[in-house]
């Protein structure tokens, strides 16, 4: 691909896991624009049997399918959602091995100074703009529905946090549709210096207030720093059956 390859890092660790079930992607130019690019994030499910077949068909679905579609880029992207679901169907139809098997997904699609997305499940995306941290994605888990109900005083954090319920999927894709998408239809306005952090849930191992300070700490250092230093710090974190951990960050240039 044509996009810097200093402006995109990506890095992977299988955790406390036996297997690796998170993928990434992406594409580059698109539309012939040197400076557009795809981002994909998959995080699978159904075990090594499955959820890495899963989150590869779906990453892989995002990245041949977007650079040779057409429409506006919110239908571009719904279309590669609805081919990933298919893939998944194809994929377990009459393998029973692969039965139940899905994945979570964030994409993301940089277009001409603008940031298009679509989200199903949790896997997170951030903006690092100016020292400041925002999730802009929506989290389809039972884990954002109990964070509605601390703040409506109806549980306290320590109750969701041991919550049995709190990584419970409420979207993801396996083959039979979606009942919640995250699909903005107007884009985002990007500035120079923006940095995107698109990750597996397995990074949030470390809270959101740990991860704006590494990026601030390393917002003068390439992209690639900045990754190792958020991987760094779930590895020091030592938690047991530690999960997947992807990291995809993009620094956009105008």
């Amino acid at each position: 691909m044509n996009v810097q390859a200093s402006r995109i890092a990506a890095l992977q660790i299988q955790g406390g896991r036996q297997y690796q079930e998170d993928a990434f992607g992406q594409a580059g130019p698109l539309d012939g624009r040197d400076g557009d690019c795809l981002l994909v994030v998959a995080d699978g499910m159904g075990g090594h049997a499955g959820g890495d077949v899963a989150s590869r068909l779906v990453a892989d679905t995002f990245v041949e399918y977007y650079p040779g579609s057409e429409g506006l880029p919110a239908e571009r992207l719904r279309r590669c959602l609805d081919a990933a679901d298919e893939a998944i169907i194809a994929a377990t139809a009459g393998n029973r091995a692969l039965g139940g098997m899905g994945a979570t997904v964030v994409a993301a699609a940089v277009l001409q100074q603008e940031l298009h997305w679509v989200s199903v499940g949790d896997s997170p995306m951030w903006l690092f703009r100016q020292g400041a941290l925002r999730r802009l994605n929506e989290d389809h888990s039972m884990g954002a529905e109990l964070q509605k109900q601390v703040a409506a005083g109806e549980m306290t954090e320590e109750e969701a946090a041991n919550d049995y319920r709190q990584n419970i999927l409420l979207s993801v894709v396996m083959g039979e549709g979606f009942p919640m998408v995250d699909l903005p239809v107007d884009p985002m306005a990007l500035e120079a210096g923006d940095r995107l952090l698109l990750a597996s849930d397995g990074l949030l191992t470390l809270r959101e207030r740990a991860i704006a300070e590494l990026l601030r700490q390393t917002a003068g250092d390439p992209p690639k720093v900045a990754a190792e230093a958020l991987i760094q710090a779930v590895e020091e974190a030592g938690r047991p059956h530690q999960d997947n951990v992807t990291v995809l960050l993009y620094e956009h240039a105008a």
